[in-house]
């Protein structure tokens, strides 16, 4: 409607009196209308998703099927198929939108016997 009014040749305070908005709302949309051609606020604040919902089941199929495979090998298989390249990190996402995460080893050093008796005798004597 604001538009509609500016086309119309009013100005931007009669236009923000007939809507109920403020001048500066008024001029704001109308700015964002010649630019953009919309006067829609958000737009398109998400890029494009990179993947189908064909290769999506894919990757869960992929992931499921053989649990030691890392995301790059994924990722390879998919662009060997689709021809163009999706990144470790999206697959990654996928799986975890889909409720499944990445079993990482717990990274745990081997103690020597020298380390285990000076431990046990630390707790030992914080035991009391």
């Amino acid at each position: 409607m604001i538009v509609a009014y500016r086309d119309c040749g009013l100005s931007y305070r009669e236009i923000g009196s007939r809507v109920g908005r403020n001048q500066t709302t008024v001029m704001r949309i109308c700015d964002r209308w010649m630019q953009e051609g919309t006067t829609d606020r958000h737009g398109q604040s998400h890029p494009p998703q990179c993947t189908t919902s064909r290769e999506d089941r894919q990757i869960l199929r992929i992931a499921v099927t053989d649990r030691a495979v890392t995301s790059r090998i994924v990722a390879q298989h998919i662009e060997s198929v689709t021809h163009h390249s999706v990144s470790a990190r999206t697959i990654r996402r996928r799986l975890q939108q889909s409720g499944l995460t990445s079993r990482r080893p717990l990274l745990g050093l081997p103690l020597t016997q020298n380390h285990r008796r000076l431990h046990r005798q630390w707790c030992d004597e914080r035991r009391m």
